[in-house]
């Protein structure tokens, strides 16, 4: 048996599978796997555009003026439960 540094592991093959489908993954040199300047642009537009998307879905919500939040706090409910006793009343029908 070989020790040290002279002694290198061959690169397999590894096979998988995932559901009724079967693959195999070959190992690939790292001088072999360079990424082109295109790749690089496009993986920056990418990058820009799900930004932008980002900026786009997540605004700030608009709020009431303080000033009204408390009434309507205590307001509210209030008028909802008279809301429902006038519907519960006009259920029961004339009597």
């Amino acid at each position: 048996m070989e020790s040290g540094p002279e002694k290198r592991k061959e690169p397999r093959e590894i096979t998988y599978q995932v559901g009724w489908k079967k693959g195999k993954i070959a190992y690939q040199e790292e001088s072999v796997r360079e990424d082109s300047k295109e790749d690089k642009q496009l993986d920056q537009s990418h990058a820009q555009a799900a930004h932008i998307r980002l900026l786009t879905l997540w605004k700030a919500a608009p709020s009431l003026p303080e000033g009204m939040l408390l009434p309507l706090l205590y307001g509210l409910p209030l008028v909802l439960f008279i809301a429902t006793l006038i519907l519960v009343y006009e259920l029961r029908g004339p009597s």
